[in-house]
């Protein structure tokens, strides 16, 4: 018994040790001083589930400025899949495509393909109506509040924030039947690695849906980078009773 209890010991002290690593920014900034990839690109994340084991890898590509429907839009990606090792229990892959008003800074489209063993892939379109406040989703017309983002066009927006201006921050999230809000604030912190003075910010925030159900909330900090366009280094969301956190591991040119 005795020894049964120390191997348990010594596998919570790796555990935590790992969840620290995984996710503590200065480390994750650290690394990537090292590998010298520090500037702008996609970035490639590892995902954790309970901030210790390795599920997933994702990347977000870098926006790209296109014709949309006749509209110069932003066109903004990315994409994430199960690991090797977890393939051999789940496997699954998702593939996200936004296009946002250069303007606005609000989608006017956004498109979603996943794909899971055993289940087969699925695919979501929306469209956007801003100005008439409403969405079409499989032909299927719902009422949208002012500004609504999907996903990835609110983290673009994110990064885009001014924060030495903005101290608190609230969007209009929906990409299926219900209002949800996003709100939270930010708290600029320096950090100082190996000597240097790194600048960013950590965003602590909810979402909830608008009409206030308690059972559909979730929580999300971030500690994004600061730049010519914030970058998020470390991801950390609670939702449905799962812990996920996404460290950022590779910026590629």
């Amino acid at each position: 018994m005795k020894k049964i209890l120390f191997i348990f010991f010594i596998l919570i002290i790796i555990a935590v040790f790992i969840a620290l690593n995984n996710n503590n920014p200065k480390v994750i900034i650290a690394k990537l001083i090292k590998k010298g990839n520090i500037g702008a690109g996609e970035l490639k994340y590892r995902i954790n589930f309970l901030g210790v084991l390795p599920v997933a890898e994702a990347i977000i590509g870098v926006e790209k400025t296109q014709d949309y429907n006749g509209q110069k839009v932003y066109h903004l990606s990315a994409s994430a899949k199960t690991l090797n090792l977890v393939s051999k229990i789940l496997s699954g892959e998702a593939t996200l495509d936004s296009f946002v008003d250069i303007e606005r800074l609000s989608p006017i489209a956004f498109k979603q393909r996943l794909n899971v063993s055993g289940k087969g892939s699925t695919d979501k379109e929306i469209i956007y109506d801003q100005k008439q406040g409403i969405m079409d989703i499989g032909g299927v017309k719902r009422i949208i509040l002012a500004d609504t983002q999907d996903p990835l066009s609110a983290i673009f927006s994110l990064r885009k924030m001014d924060f030495d201006k903005i101290k608190e921050f609230e969007m209009n999230i929906n990409t299926n039947q219900k209002n949800y809000i996003l709100k939270g604030r930010a708290t600029p912190k320096e950090m100082l690695i190996k000597g240097k003075a790194y600048k960013t910010v950590i965003l602590e925030a909810s979402i909830s849906r608008r009409d206030k159900n308690p059972y559909h909330k979730s929580s999300i900090k971030m500690v994004l980078l600061r730049g010519k366009e914030n970058t998020p280094i470390l991801i950390k969301v609670f939702a449905s009773g799962v812990f996920l956190s996404a460290g950022l591991t590779e910026v590629m040119p």
